[in-house]
């Protein structure tokens, strides 16, 4: 979607500028996710999306369509439960048969499911000669529009969205239908025969119904209390939109009424909450102004099939240039995780440094330390030894060059000829390495700990740098621009870790990976060359490092973190559409 069009979908829907964020963060994503599902498939796929009154889930719904059809040339088709509501006059046979509650339209019981589930046949078997035409239910009448306005549909969807309130939902035990959850149950349906065949319903014609769908996304509230807040909003958005008064011939309903009629929908809405985020694929957790606080997969389903490996340079990339923060990255992290790609920390920093940031990004992966000296795979990775490694502790760990003491005795060769020009960081204390970077004393400590090369703090003039790094190159060292340092330190770069790495990934789980490499200074620019596609981060304090190649270079338009989640997204469309 373009930004004029989000705009758009954003007015038509009376929505505010905070819910393309949650578009950015969350639904694109999504969308991404259900068309890997699509093709893995091999066929049309019914997804289901639940969400209580208000929740958004229509909103959503239209969205997705927007998205796989803009996005990734799909045909989509969003059918809501509400629309195989039984009539007006098939509700008020009901509720003269059964029990006088289902006049009223929502609860299980109410919904022609067999009508539904005769739409998705022919659905799902249409042969694009013919047109069929999905019914539409009109609330503000309270009745189903006339076939000679229902939707037509003119070719075979690749994905259809069914969404609804109860969607999803299991049958209750039947010792949990014997007390009444409110005052309608309580003074309505003493017996308790409404809700035992709302019950028995959910249990049969609409369990048949929910199994048919290949994946259920939850928009979960935060409390039935909001539920009733948001479906007042949204029946003054209906009468808005109508431009009606509260009149008979109308059926639209005023705050009262929409209190008792919110009732009916209570009980299995609360059982909802409590059982659909243990079955549903995906959960959408929101927060009373239905922003959404975190995002949930059941795990092992639909991970990307796009075997995808992420080499990521950290300050200035992953890392805020400034603050080190990674808060704007935190949600793609996230979404990285649950699709099983592994975010592979490629950086200047040392081995203690990195572990120290595992721990607080939750990351379980390998990590390349020192400018690409070294690759560390925790044991857990892989069933066996790669080739070429050594054991320490809980690592197989690949070195490509000698230890720190080499590289400071090649070092202080320079002193004589380089004399108060640089200040490597054996020199320094801690105190001036956090003063140098930025980081806490405890940080820079852990920076402090080398194990293959050695950061210089460069003190002369362009001329004399690189004056020195020529006599350098001229006794076999390799010198490095970081974001902030030389980097002194043998014949290993980034982009030879990345290419090991990947390549015993390959080997060991005997399959191709497509690779992701990011970062935003000089050290990383053969990392940058040789992976199959390159993200280039922004900086505020440096010029975009210059690469080889052309094609598969994508340039964020942000800074740090959050051009490192924009560009993720960007690569991640990019590779799926191509592969639709």
């Amino acid at each position: 979607m373009s930004q004029l069009e989000f705009n758009q979908f954003l007015q038509e829907h009376q929505l505010g500028r905070g819910y393309t964020q949650q578009i950015t963060d969350y639904f694109a994503p999504l969308a991404r996710e259900l068309v890997n599902l699509h093709q893995n498939k091999k066929q049309t796929i019914i997804v289901g999306i639940n969400g209580a009154q208000g929740s958004g889930k229509s909103t959503l719904s239209e969205l997705l369509v927007s998205l796989f059809e803009k996005h990734y040339s799909l045909n989509a088709v969003t059918l809501s439960l509400d629309d195989f509501y039984y009539t007006h006059n098939e509700r008020q046979q009901l509720a003269h048969n059964i029990h006088a509650l289902f006049a009223t339209r929502g609860v299980p019981g109410t919904h022609d499911i067999l009508l539904a589930n005769e739409t998705l046949d022919q659905l799902l078997n249409h042969d694009g000669a013919q047109t069929i035409y999905v019914p539409r239910f009109n609330k503000a009448t309270d009745d189903r529009y006339s076939p000679s306005q229902w939707s037509p549909i003119f070719a075979k969807p690749d994905i259809i969205i069914l969404e609804g309130w109860c969607i999803g939902a299991c049958a209750q035990h039947e010792q949990q239908l014997l007390k009444p959850v409110n005052t309608l149950e309580e003074h309505e349906d003493e017996t308790g025969t409404w809700r035992q065949y709302v019950n028995q319903q959910l249990a049969t014609q609409y369990q048949a119904l929910f199994n048919r769908l290949d994946c259920t996304i939850m928009l979960k509230a935060p409390s039935f209390q909001c539920v009733y807040d948001w479906r007042l909003e949204q029946e003054k958005k209906l009468i808005e939109k109508l431009k009606v008064s509260h009149s008979q011939d109308s059926r639209t309903m005023n705050e009262a009424q929409i209190q008792r009629f919110i009732q009916h929908y209570q009980r299995l809405t609360e059982h909802l909450l409590e059982t659909l985020p243990k079955s549903a694929h995906y959960v959408f957790e929101l927060n009373k102004q239905r922003k959404i606080q975190a995002r949930r997969k059941k795990t092992g389903f639909n991970d990307l099939s796009i075997n995808t490996l992420i080499f990521t340079d950290l300050d200035g990339s992953l890392l805020d240039h400034h603050s080190y923060s990674h808060q704007a990255a935190d949600k793609i992290l996230t979404y990285l995780e649950q699709n099983s790609i592994a975010v592979i920390p490629c950086s200047s920093k040392t081995q203690p440094e990195i572990e120290n940031l595992r721990i607080d990004l939750n990351n379980q992966h390998p990590f390349i330390i020192e400018n690409g000296a070294a690759v560390f795979i925790p044991k857990t990775i892989f069933k066996e030894q790669p080739n070429d490694t050594i054991e320490i502790e809980q690592y197989w760990v690949k070195e490509f060059v000698e230890p720190h003491a080499h590289w400071l005795n090649k070092l202080h060769l320079m002193r004589d000829e380089f004399n108060g020009l640089y200040k490597p960081f054996s020199d320094m204390t801690i105190e001036e390495i956090a003063q140098a970077t930025d980081l806490s004393l405890e940080k820079a400590s852990l920076a402090a700990k080398r194990q293959y090369g050695e950061p210089v703090l460069w003190l002369g003039n362009q001329a004399e740098k690189l004056n020195f790094i020529k006599r350098l190159k001229e006794h076999n060292v390799n010198v490095l621009q970081g974001g902030r340092f030389l980097h002194v330190c043998g014949d290993a770069n980034k982009g030879k870790a990345l290419l090991w790495l990947t390549n015993t990934y390959q080997e060991l789980f005997n399959t191709t990976y497509s690779t992701i490499a990011i970062g935003d200074s000089h050290n990383d620019c053969e990392m940058l060359d040789l992976a199959d596609n390159a993200l280039i981060i922004r900086s505020p304090t440096h010029d975009l490092p210059s690469l080889s190649r052309i094609d598969g270079v994508t340039i964020s338009d942000a800074y740090g973190p959050e051009g490192w989640a924009q560009g993720i997204n960007t690569i991640l469309d990019t590779l799926f559409s191509r592969a639709h």
